[in-house]
């Protein structure tokens, strides 16, 4: 009677523990890719060029664009 309730609570123990530590490594891997990300984001900002406008004349001339400030 003891023995099953050992059991029991012994196969209950390493379910909880096995879980656990899929969970954390989850929780790890999912950290590791927000880190990934956020240096992607902050890459894309720093080092984009901004974009250059320019207009064009019907007879496909480019007319440099002054800026009104």
């Amino acid at each position: 009677m003891i023995g099953r309730k050992y059991e029991l609570a012994r196969l209950q123990s390493d379910f909880y523990r096995d879980n656990y530590y899929k969970i954390l490594r989850s929780v790890m891997v999912s950290v590791v890719v927000i880190f990934l990300l956020i240096v992607a984001i902050l890459y894309y900002v720093v080092f984009t060029v901004p974009s250059q406008y320019y207009g064009s004349a019907t007879s496909g001339q480019i007319i440099p664009m002054v800026p009104m400030t």
